[in-house]
């Protein structure tokens, strides 16, 4: 019998996964017939493999192959597959409820692994780190006027400067992570760069049950030293978002398997 690849092994754990409660006010319209882990298994794939829009979703679920046989099975609900519009307008509004799946299944991964159980005391840490925006960057000169220079500025991003990184025109990733022998992202939101880190902290605080160290760890993972390689705050808080729930599901994955959580998670992913 073939084993499943790690890529299905990871979109499997979505099934699996705890999820926020609904709101209690219903949304106005036609009820959704497709659940939004559907679509979180979806961006499982997009962040694995690279793709950034619905288009190269598609293009790759399309190959025939026993892996995307598989992922499309998995992507199936009562036998319905989405129509390519309904693909559009979901991952479109994916973003906004990443934030509280990610603290969702962040307490349940400190319940599961306990990073606590071998010190005297519990603490997390709050943290922000600027992701460079793709294309070129929007002076503030030229804002100011409402002149955009070149069509590949992201006009939805912004500056900020720091000590470390100096000036940077893009986002900021604000995050919450366990201070202990597992960093495990307890909460997370995505910003325009010039958002400062105390107006974000509360929202995140919310989610709670050496935080520098995981942002080059996480950077590192996820290539995020350099330009995002998407455009507009949507998808970029579901590309980087959409990270932040993949690093959650692989320790998932490698705490059930005996694997390390420190180490080799990098080349884990890019196995994948």
């Amino acid at each position: 019998m073939i084993s499943d690849s790690l890529l299905v092994e990871l979109v499997k754990l979505v099934d699996r996964a705890p999820v926020p409660p609904l709101p209690a006010k219903r949304r106005r319209g036609r009820p959704r017939f497709y659940t939004d882990r559907l679509f979180l298994k979806a961006l499982v794939i997009m962040i694995v493999r690279h793709l950034h829009n619905v288009h190269e979703l598609l293009a790759v679920l399309e190959q025939p192959t026993a892996e995307m046989q598989a992922l499309r099975a998995l992507l199936t609900e009562d036998g319905r597959y989405p129509a390519r519009r309904t693909w559009e307008r979901r991952l479109h509004d994916l973003p906004a409820s990443l934030p509280a799946q990610i603290g969702c299944l962040g307490c349940y991964l400190v319940a599961l692994i306990q990073p606590w159980a071998a010190g005297a005391g519990r603490a997390a840490a709050i943290d922000s780190s600027p992701l460079r925006a793709r294309g070129g960057v929007w002076h503030q000169k030229d804002r100011d006027q409402g002149v955009v220079p070149h069509t590949s500025i992201d006009t939805e991003a912004h500056w900020t400067k720091s000590g470390w990184h100096g000036w940077v025109y893009g986002w900021k990733l604000h995050l919450v992570v366990t201070v202990a022998s597992v960093w495990i992202p307890l909460a997370a939101s995505l910003t325009p760069a010039n958002t400062a880190d105390n107006e974000v902290a509360p929202a995140l605080i919310k989610e709670l049950p050496a935080i520098e160290n995981f942002n080059e760890q996480f950077k590192s993972i996820f290539d995020g030293h350099g330009q995002v390689p998407t455009k507009g705050a949507v998808n970029t808080q579901r590309l980087i978002l959409g990270a932040i729930l993949v690093y959650q599901l692989a320790l998932w994955y490698r705490f059930e398997h005996g694997l390390s959580l420190r180490k080799g998670l990098k080349a884990f992913l890019k196995a994948t």
